[in-house]
């Protein structure tokens, strides 16, 4: 089932960056929220929803929302930015804002040169070869402009908000403002202010009809509406059913892969064993098995680590932290065997592929073609 989340006040989503009262003045925020935040109100809920906390660390409700130590059926795919029936996501990584154009391009898949300075492994790189400058592209892009860059049908993409005068800022205003809210902490005997203890906070407040969306699976037991708390101080937020699938074109998307080469997007950050890399990918020849399909890896686009941690309410403690590749990175595949396109879609489209957490929402794949 599909479900929008709309705050009844702004948010605060903290990054996994340590914030030490009295040294740091300035809380780092990410958003949209990682995808367990979300999974641990949605299970918060449903623990009091079904029983009480005593009752979940009995066991009582295992088999769908697990123990303090181990995870039920409840799985979870998104979040996904929301809107008057349209979705938004993070520009991929694999297309560029180039200087003196109004639309996305996509890097070129080149050889990699002889002359290569780095510890780059794969047997390709995407780059962008001409001498206009090109930066990273900010802001969200929009489902049909999404599904246009995964059927490879457009040399260009627009996305929300982004002109040659439009800064990545200014994009994001139009699904969410940024507020900043200053505060210092208190002694806890006199009331009194701390010196040095005075922080800055950024919030977020979505703007109208914005909300975040998400799927969730393995459980029947979810009203059709209810109150979660949600973010860093626990603020309040409705959450709603939704009839029909939103995204459904994306998730039946047509796909031939007809030059043996494939795209997997990341929809939302993965944890992976080996750092960049999945676990079922060779180190040294980064080729691999996945459910049957054999590939290579031959290029990719990945953005810079994001570290993913959180407090364990059951345990009354933080939990690990972990370095996780970001969201809008872009790995480049190449089969090695017969054709598998179904099996490939069966295997990755819409998959939660991480390696850490997948039943969280973590790593959660979307497939595209492959223009040389």
């Amino acid at each position: 089932m599909f479900i929008k989340i709309t705050p009844f006040d702004t948010l605060f989503f903290r990054t996994g960056r340590p914030f030490s009262g009295g040294v740091d003045t300035w809380v780092d925020a990410v958003f949209p929220p990682f995808p367990s935040t979300l999974y641990g109100a949605i299970r918060s809920f449903l623990i009091f929803h079904m029983g009480t906390i005593e009752e979940f660390k009995k066991g009582k409700f295992k088999e769908i929302i697990g123990t303090p130590s181990e995870k039920g059926s409840l799985v979870l795919k998104g979040p996904f930015l929301y809107k008057k029936d349209d979705v938004f996501l993070k520009p991929p990584l694999d297309i560029v804002y180039v200087s003196d154009e109004e639309n996305l391009q996509p890097l070129k898949l080149l050889e990699k040169p002889d002359l290569f300075v780095s510890d780059y492994g794969p047997e390709n790189i995407l780059i962008w070869p001409e001498e206009n400058a090109a930066e990273e592209a900010e802001g969200v892009i929009d489902l049909v402009e999404f599904m246009s860059y995964l059927e490879n049908k457009q040399d260009e993409y627009g996305f929300l908000g982004r002109s040659k005068k439009t800064s990545g800022d200014e994009v994001n205003r139009e699904i969410y403002a940024q507020e900043q809210k200053v505060g210092i902490a208190r002694d806890v005997l006199t009331g009194t202010s701390k010196e040095n203890y005075l922080y800055r906070i950024p919030l977020v407040r979505l703007q109208k009809d914005v909300s975040l969306l998400i799927n969730v699976g393995g459980v029947d037991g979810l009203p059709s509406r209810g109150v979660i708390q949600l973010g860093g101080e626990s603020k309040a937020a409705e959450f709603e059913r939704i009839n029909g699938n939103p995204i459904e074109e994306l998730m039946n998307i047509k796909l031939t892969f007809s030059n043996g080469l494939f795209k997997l997007y990341l929809a939302t950050p993965a944890i992976f064993e080996n750092g960049w890399l999945p676990k079922w990918i060779n180190k040294e020849t980064f080729e691999g098995e996945f459910e049957g399909i054999k590939l290579k890896l031959v290029a990719c686009a990945i953005g810079r680590s994001v570290s993913i941690g959180g407090w364990d309410m059951a345990k009354n403690k933080p939990k690990p932290m972990r370095k996780a590749v970001p969201a809008g990175s872009v790995y480049y595949f190449r089969l090695e065997n017969e054709d598998y396109t179904e099996k490939i879609r069966e295997s990755f489209h819409f998959k939660n592929i991480s390696d850490v957490l997948p039943e969280e929402g973590f790593g959660l794949a979307i497939l595209g073609e492959v223009k040389l």
